[in-house]
């Protein structure tokens, strides 16, 4: 699994990969090898570098976590990478006003989530676009209202091409 990871201004490609005993954790260029047992309720039990660590993972909106451990709780974003292309797209922190979303990679629109004149929250999808095999949800990066949806189910769109409008 490969992530985008926001710790306050810093940013970090991450990969996680299973191994016979435990998980290979890639951030940045830094490997760790990690044994992790769930211990429920978010928390979970980590061996790193032969310590063990107990830490508490708590899921926010929109892809942030709080994690508390023993030296005190950090707020964590964690993001898919073509999520993270949209955000950079479009800009995270969108102003208010007329907005339209557009493509940031090429695709076929499979599936349309929200109406016209519908209100819908920051993170709830608005549209499903298939691009190299994979089922991408476009969110609305705030809340708003869908203004106009500028495409149709099975339509091909190009990198660009816009999307909806939103307000």
């Amino acid at each position: 699994m490969e992530l985008i990871g926001h710790l306050g201004d810093r940013e970090e490609k991450i990969r996680v990969r299973r191994t016979s005993d435990g998980y290979r954790v890639t951030i940045g260029d830094i490997v760790h090898e990690v044994d992790v047992v769930n211990t429920g309720d978010g928390s979970y039990s980590l061996v790193l570098a032969g310590s063990q660590h107990e830490v508490s993972v708590q899921p926010r909106s929109g892809g942030d976590y709080l994690v508390t451990t023993a030296s005190g709780e950090t707020a964590v974003s964690l993001l898919d990478p073509l999520v993270h292309l949209a955000h950079e797209a479009h800009g995270a922190a969108a102003g208010s006003g007329l907005r339209q979303v557009t493509a940031y990679m090429p695709g076929r629109v499979v599936e349309i989530l929200a109406a016209e004149g519908e209100a819908v929250e920051a993170g709830q999808g608005v549209l499903v676009l298939e691009a190299m095999k994979m089922k991408n949800e476009i969110q609305a990066e705030s809340a708003g209202t869908v203004v106009k949806i500028l495409v149709e189910n099975g339509q091909t769109v190009e990198g660009g091409d816009p999307l909806f409008e939103i307000e």
